[in-house]
């Protein structure tokens, strides 16, 4: 056998309580006899199983990692045991960023693949010695695995399914969940939302029952409960709304017709949201507001208009009654746009504003995001910053149709705006211009029955699709490790993107992943 011929070599240690596989390439010359406890042959050649070397004190940083949790299932008792995987790779020195990350994602998308995942440690120790001799990852230079138990509150969600070693077990909309509340619990927060969603609409009783699902008699309980606790109120023709939480700044005023506005106190900038706790996050930054509410009893034509200063600018925010994609919100939503720009003629900016989901990234930290981060849309190479896409179909021979329709922003002020904090933040990690905002929001919105505060870092969960319904539950992946800037900034900090936007149906277009927020 040739001295220079490659090896892939794997050597067993301990590292306190896991257990630690290295997996390398090594030239044959560079192997010691005396060290090798197996050579395989046939299909397997080229593969080398070194001796366990006891307690390994080799703690170099790894250029990438990923990890991910599992269910182990004893043999002999059936019981389960919970398990994290962590996957440490080292790359050949010619290797760019994209293809470290490039050849991490797709290393570890073919090991665990369901259809041939390894059902235990020396299959799965086989299987990754065999993805080594790929010539597709030839890049990865050396990667280890460490196999370590994990306590009661580390554990994945509960095993379930003939796919024992994963997370768990997805529907055709994503994880299954259990709900362990009252029944009472989740007729309140179904009932709580449907009336949030329809806002400044009213609805009835029977809508709400159609619309929940919930029995009559739970619901108007819970409607009577919403209504003491002063988050409801009751209009004309038995119908109910959302009330909202007024404090000493805000001035609420339910009227037939708006009012005139003297060109003075003119709204210049507009602000849409979608979701009520979005609007009420929007109006705590204002000062000196006042709400209007022009009330329809029927027909789903109400507005709510709230008109203050943020700055020395003047804003009228906004909620769309009505959200999804369906015909009937399509219209409703053009009809709020057209009366909004109608009736306050002076708004020169249209600002969308409100929470949305982010497309994960499970090898490079750059593109990744997490549960309360802060997005700017920003234009990409080609000048768009909103790409919407309304329908995604497969014909005949299973090509996907679709089409995308794209907006450029007329002024780039605000994304200046947002890259020069952006800079300030490089220039300083102590000095966190949006942090300040943030904090400010959070002590106007306190007094709300929402909790507006970030989640923690610990409810943050990152799930993989690995084909079908399959999940499993994976890391966040790290800042690299020369990056002394994001390195030290903590998880329960929002980080701060710039990029483009893609609502609609554009998700379906994306590469196959899951970010689930617990």
């Amino acid at each position: 056998m040739a001295a220079n011929e490659e090896e892939i070599v794997m050597t067993p240690s301990k590292k306190g309580k896991a257990t630690r596989i290295k997996i390398e390439r090594k030239r044959r010359k560079e192997l010691d006899p005396t060290q090798i406890a197996h050579e395989a042959g046939g299909q397997h050649k080229g593969l080398v199983v070194g001796k366990d070397i006891g307690e390994d004190k080799d703690d170099a940083s790894p250029q990438l990692q990923l990890e991910f949790k599992c269910w182990l299932e004893d043999a002999k008792s059936g019981m389960h045991i919970p398990e994290g995987r962590l996957i440490k790779f080292w790359f050949v020195d010619t290797a760019s960023y994209l293809d470290r990350v490039t050849t991490a994602y797709e290393f570890f998308r073919d090991l665990v693949q369901p259809h041939d995942f390894p059902r235990d440690y020396v299959g799965f120790i086989k299987k990754c010695m065999k993805l080594m001799q790929n010539p597709m990852y030839s890049q990865a230079r050396k990667v280890d695995i460490e196999l370590k138990p994990l306590d009661e509150e580390e554990a994945p969600m509960s095993p379930g399914g003939e796919f024992l070693v994963e997370v768990g077990q997805g529907d055709s909309n994503g994880l299954q969940k259990v709900d362990k509340r009252s029944d009472e619990e989740i007729a309140r927060e179904k009932v709580l939302t449907t009336l949030e969603t329809a806002y400044p609409n009213v609805l009835s009783v029977d809508d709400i029952v159609q619309m929940t699902s919930v029995d009559t008699g739970l619901v108007s309980m819970v409607l009577d409960e919403l209504k003491t606790k002063s988050l409801i109120v009751q209009m004309d023709q038995g119908s109910w709304m959302r009330q909202v939480h007024k404090d000493a700044k805000t001035e609420v005023k339910v009227v037939k017709q708006m009012p005139i506005i003297q060109r003075a106190q003119q709204p210049t900038i507009a602000i849409i949201t979608s979701n009520y706790y979005e609007k009420i996050a929007v109006d705590s930054m204002m000062e000196e507001k006042t709400t209007f509410m022009r009330y329809k009893g029927t027909g789903g034509e109400s507005n709510v208009y709230t008109l203050g200063y943020i700055g020395e600018h003047r804003v009228v925010s906004t909620k769309l009654p009505m959200i999804g994609h369906s015909r009937a919100a399509k219209i409703s939503t053009g009809n709020t746009t057209t009366r909004l720009l109608g009736t306050f003629a002076q708004v020169d900016h249209v600002m969308l504003v409100g929470c949305g989901g982010g497309v994960p990234h499970f090898t490079d930290f750059y593109k990744h995001c997490r549960l309360g981060d802060v997005v700017i849309s920003t234009p990409n190479q080609k000048g768009y910053m909103y790409i919407y896409c309304d329908k995604v179909v497969q014909d005949k021979d299973n090509q996907v149709q679709y089409t995308l329709k794209s907006w450029s922003p007329h002024d780039l002020l605000l994304q200046r705006i947002s890259e020069q904090m952006k800079e300030q933040f490089e220039a300083n990690p102590d000095v966190r211009p949006w942090d300040v905002c943030i904090e400010e929001g959070l002590q106007l919105l306190g007094t709300q029955e929402q909790d507006f505060s970030r989640p923690p870092a610990s409810s943050d969960k990152l799930f993989m699709n690995v084909g079908g319904s399959d999940v499993i539950e994976v890391g966040h992946p790290p800042a690299p490790e020369n990056d002394k800037l994001y390195k030290a900034d903590a998880p329960d900090h929002s980080f701060w993107h710039h990029r483009v936007r893609a609502p609609g149906r554009c998700q379906r277009l994306f590469t196959p992943g899951l970010c689930v927020p617990s």
